[in-house]
């Protein structure tokens, strides 16, 4: 490929990057007319441009193909009649443009555009550098109101979001592939840099004071036990696991932060309830794109706060998409984490801690998503996009040269 062939791709990788990088750059809003949008959209717009040009100068079309291509048009179209049933069609169309059409555009850029191993590091390069400053951010914001005496324990500070616990849902990747290129790097200089990404994005999280993503590592934990190959490593990971928790557990704010966890939990029960009570009524439409606080409105009590969304992701999801959209993303989610980990065995190189690190995103995602809605912001659905383009990417690459061998004609016969 010529040099000038080569620099559209170049900027376009770099674009992909930094974009992947300031996901929470979506606070920053303004109008366009009458239009809203966000430092983040205008970041994806670029992107998308010079991805296009990428496209151009090299004279092909996109490499589109995954086995998601039906399910991502169901949830499209789900999204659609979304808009169609909502009570405010404005907002809806707002939330489908971004959590939908520009996170899922960001999916097929990245799976086109991350081919070789130095794109891979790159982007992996300047994303680990964004969620550095992420966990800075969030252990600077967490010290100083500890400091000034203004913590509270049900509602820690949060760095460049309205909850710790967003803070801690979008943490949550980056800590699983910090962990995979700690534990099995292509590189000796891997090790290092993910090592000091792991531990300041541990410290976030844990600042976060969210007993959602305290659940989640913990069931992380168990996967890194499980994916050792050899019962002595089995042995050492579930020693250096046992001391972190009984450090963390010796930390006076986490045991006090998990003794309030009935409260929560009855609270999570009744919300969960009026969600039922209300999707039984419009079980096949839910109750359209950021409908969910005016149609749960008859079945809340007066007294109870009011929530957007009903704090697990599979209720979300049914109440913004309806039963088609529930059954799309179920396909999508679970065929992600199926078809990783079957293909664990087969990834080698920088490819087998990038397969790991998205399944391991996927786990943290189940388990976080019982309690909360790890989709369902600008962040975080752009987030669980290009995981799975990366896991896409690990398995193409994984299956490439079992598919080229079957291609290869057989050698003749020795005579």
């Amino acid at each position: 490929m010529s040099a000038g062939i080569r620099q559209p791709r170049f900027i376009a990788v770099w674009a992909l990057a930094v974009t992947s990088a300031s996901l929470p750059l979506y606070i920053l809003r303004w109008r366009v007319g009458p239009v809203p949008t966000t430092l983040l959209e205008v970041m994806i717009l670029v992107t998308a441009a010079l991805w296009l040009v990428t496209l151009r100068a090299e004279r092909r079309w996109p490499d589109w193909r995954t086995p998601y291509t039906i399910p991502i048009a169901l949830l499209l179209i789900a999204g659609i009649i979304g808009i169609a049933v909502a009570p405010d069609h404005r907002a809806a169309l707002g939330i489908y443009r971004a959590y939908f059409v520009e996170a899922i555009l960001m999916f097929y850029i990245a799976i086109d555009l991350l081919r070789t191993r130095d794109e891979l590091r790159v982007f992996l390069l300047v994303v680990a550098a964004g969620s550095t400053v992420m966990a800075v951010g969030q252990i600077v914001s967490f010290l100083w109101a500890l400091s000034h005496h203004t913590l509270q324990l049900g509602d820690a500070p949060s760095f460049l979001n309205t909850s710790a616990n967003a803070d801690a849902m979008y943490l949550e990747p980056p800590l699983a592939f910090a962990l995979a290129f700690a534990l099995w790097p292509s590189q000796p200089r891997e090790r290092w840099i993910a090592g000091g990404v792991l531990v300041l994005v541990l410290v976030a999280i844990v600042m976060t004071l969210s007993r959602a993503s305290y659940l989640a590592m913990a069931v992380l934990a168990i996967w890194v036990v499980l994916s050792q190959r050899s019962a002595a490593w089995r042995l050492r990971s579930v020693a250096v696991l046992a001391v972190l928790l009984l450090i963390v557990l010796e930390i006076p704010l986490i045991r006090l932060r998990l003794l309030y966890i009935a409260a929560s939990a009855l609270n999570r029960e009744n919300l969960y309830g009026e969600t039922l009570r209300m999707l039984s009524q419009r079980p096949l439409v839910g109750a359209g794109i950021s409908g969910f606080a005016t149609r749960i409105a008859p079945f809340r009590p007066p007294d109870l706060p009011v929530h957007i969304y009903p704090h697990d992701i599979w209720l979300t999801t049914w109440s913004e998409l309806g039963l088609l959209g529930l059954i799309a993303f179920a396909v999508i989610f679970f065929g992600l984490l199926w078809r990783g980990l079957r293909a664990m065995s087969s990834v080698e190189d920088i490819y087998r801690p990038l397969l790991w690190g998205a399944v391991g995103a996927l786990l943290l995602y189940t388990v976080h998503g019982l309690f909360d809605s790890p989709y369902w912001k600008n962040d975080l659905s752009v987030e669980f996009w290009l995981l799975a383009a990366l896991q896409v990417v690990a398995i193409r690459h994984a299956t490439a040269p079992r598919a080229q061998a079957e291609r290869s004609p057989s050698p003749p016969p020795r005579t």
